[in-house]
């Protein structure tokens, strides 16, 4: 399942992964990953979330973003749920970036039973219809 968290910057889109990953850790089986384009939220998460600097990896655009990830799952197939915040800090996404992500990252999901939450820099209305099926309400 990929689901979307919209808003445009500064609506809180950040701290509502933050809580979702802390509140999933004791409810699910696996490991949850956090990535995000920095430092910024790595103590607020709880210490059993692996916590990931995308800038760190040296990623310039969708496609090495997504190897990335598919490295991540191939590394550990004890991974459940993937927070992904600020991937438009990663790549500068249009909108068919950013349909192109989610119809692989959905495909990953049913292939690898791993759940992805991302924060997208869009308010609901400027998603096009079929974006906007992932929103998470």
């Amino acid at each position: 399942m990929v689901k979307l968290i919209c808003g445009k910057q500064g609506t809180g889109k950040t701290q509502k992964m933050i809580d979702f990953g802390n509140n999933a850790v004791d409810k699910i089986k696996g490991k949850i990953v956090f990535l995000e384009a920095n430092n910024k939220h790595m103590y607020d998460l709880h210490h059993d979330i692996r916590y990931i600097n995308t800038k760190e990896h040296g990623m310039m655009n969708a496609d090495q973003f997504l190897g990335f990830v598919s490295g991540l799952l191939a590394a550990d197939y004890d991974i459940e749920h993937v927070y992904i915040d600020g991937l438009y800090k990663i790549a500068k996404l249009n909108m068919e970036d950013l349909k192109g992500i989610i119809d692989k990252l959905n495909d990953t999901s049913k292939d690898f039973e791993v759940d992805f939450y991302m924060s997208v820099n869009f308010a609901e209305d400027e998603l096009d219809t079929d974006i906007k099926k992932y929103i998470l309400n």
